[in-house]
């Protein structure tokens, strides 16, 4: 059933008098931390009337909220931009938000609020809060955001109420779009919850909070930063990998599950963080970590029960491998196609014999590939296509890369063959697999048998992150082709 994203379609009210007030909600549960000062109120904090300087001159308003780390304030930019919200300017509007750490000295409340302006400043989307002045070095830290009137998903939910699905898929959408823009920046939120789901007053969402994100891949160093659990994020909402701290294993897809947890909690009504009954764990046999939508309301659509629930696999292998991709499926079916209208590569993965693959890997010629196709577990990536078959097909759904090991892969654009590919160890599809960019072309094999290895999002970025020199291939392979013909794969 076809659907549309529209923000009349998703219009959210708050009864007139009742309005949310706290625009960035930081939970004690996030971290169940304080400040090593003794705590967030053991130090004064500023009162209405008291003037902040950065770049520009705040006036406090009033309090909005507080957390683990700090106060929130609504705050008048004294030299206000005459523009309203939503103008990326150096000059701010006349409301802003401003978070306030309180004085300097608490440097593990500080390394918070310096890794949240590092993902501000790195990221840009509609999706995102602007980030408009700051200031570390005064007595008193803070950061300058945008204001949303309309608070948080958490503080507007006792008064809305249950989601409907044309609520649900602009919430998904709007949290995957930026998380899209975050993983592009290779930022992991860790948190995505509702409290950090801030109302942008048209029907949208903007994502908050990026006090724990870290960057993806990085695992050293990222539970304990001077004694501070980080990257652990809110029970109920965080992912299992989060849960058991299993941290070489976050990555894209720990920020998934966060989406298809605040979408799941939205639409059955049932808060993660006071109903901690309805999780499951795998060592109780579960494929997924919470209880099937239609379980629970019986008339949930199949496709968003399909893409929520695919969010929320215990097992991170077995989720999207990345924002892009889910986004893909999103306008699938808005257009009123089904999720089995996408690519055949990712159904194709479990088709290869064991046997054959060894007898590929030891046809290898390159000893890096050679010895990266040896790794435990690598055989799962491998699958052969015969001569005619399509790879992938051209379109916005298409989001793998491809490792061309043996044969040779048509490219084509509009039935017309524009190169083909025969160098073992091409990555092709690449580009449109990190940026979400639709892939403008076809892959068909050629010459039959074709072996590759395929790759989702998350796996590309880890197979690049762990082996430098495919990472350092793989720029040198794209600078070449931009340099021979910026225009040749579209990929």
């Amino acid at each position: 059933m076809a659907f549309s994203l529209s923000p009349e379609n998703t219009q959210i009210r708050i009864p007139q008098g009742e309005t949310a007030t706290a625009i960035a909600n930081w939970s004690d549960d996030s971290t169940q931390t304080t400040l090593a000062s003794g705590g967030p109120e053991s130090e004064p904090r500023p009162q209405a009337g008291d003037i902040l300087h950065g770049r520009f001159s705040y006036r406090i308003v009033s309090k909005l909220g507080r957390g683990a780390f700090g106060s929130v304030y609504l705050a008048e930019c004294l030299e206000s931009s005459p523009l309203g919200r939503r103008t990326r300017m150096d000059v701010p509007p006349s409301q802003v938000a401003i978070k306030v750490l309180g004085p300097t000295r608490s440097e593990k409340a500080k390394s918070f609020l310096k890794r949240e302006l590092a993902a501000l400043l790195a990221i840009q989307a509609p999706q995102i809060p602007i980030l408009y002045d700051w200031s570390l070095e005064n007595d008193v830290a803070f950061s300058v955001v945008e204001y949303f009137p309309s608070g948080s998903l958490a503080d507007a939910w006792p008064l809305i109420g249950r989601f409907d699905e044309q609520q649900c898929w602009r919430l998904i959408s709007d949290l995957l779009s930026a998380l899209s823009a975050a993983h592009r920046a290779s930022i992991l939120h860790l948190d995505v919850k509702p409290s950090n789901v801030l109302l942008d007053g048209d029907g949208g969402f903007v994502l908050t909070d990026f006090g724990v994100s870290h960057s993806s891949r990085m695992s050293q160093g990222l539970l304990n930063q001077g004694g501070i659990p980080v990257g652990l994020g809110t029970h109920g909402y965080r992912a299992p990998e989060q849960d058991s701290c299993k941290v070489h294993s976050f990555d894209l897809r720990t920020d998934l599950w966060g989406v298809g947890a605040t979408a799941w909690a939205l639409y059955t009504g049932i808060d993660l963080t006071k109903r901690r009954d309805v999780l499951r764990r795998v060592e109780d046999g579960n494929v997924y970590g919470l209880q099937r939508l239609s379980d629970v309301r019986i008339n949930c659509p199949p496709p968003l029960e399909e893409v929520i629930m695919g969010l929320l696999h215990i097992d991170p292998a077995l989720r999207p491998g990345g924002a892009s991709e889910v986004l893909g499926q999103i306008r699938t079916v808005a257009q009123g196609f089904g999720l089995d209208s996408q690519t055949v590569a990712s159904a194709r993965r479990e088709s290869a014999e064991p046997g054959e693959v060894q007898q590929v890997i030891h046809s290898l010629v390159d000893p890096l590939w050679a010895s990266i196709c040896r790794t435990p577990g690598f055989e799962r990536y491998f699958v052969r296509f015969e001569e005619g078959e399509t790879l992938s097909c051209a379109g916005p759904s298409a989001h793998q890369t491809f490792l061309l090991l043996k044969g040779a892969v048509a490219i084509e654009r509009e039935g017309k063959q524009m190169d083909v590919e025969r160098r073992e160890g091409t990555l092709m599809g690449a580009v449109s697999a990190l940026t979400g960019a639709p892939r403008r072309v076809q892959m068909r094999a050629l010459d039959g048998p074709v072996w590759v290895c395929i790759f989702n999002e998350a796996e590309l970025e880890q197979l690049v992150t762990c082996n430098s020199s495919v990472a350092v291939r793989m720029i040198r392979s794209m600078a070449r082709r931009l340099v021979e013909s910026p225009d040749r794969h579209g990929l």
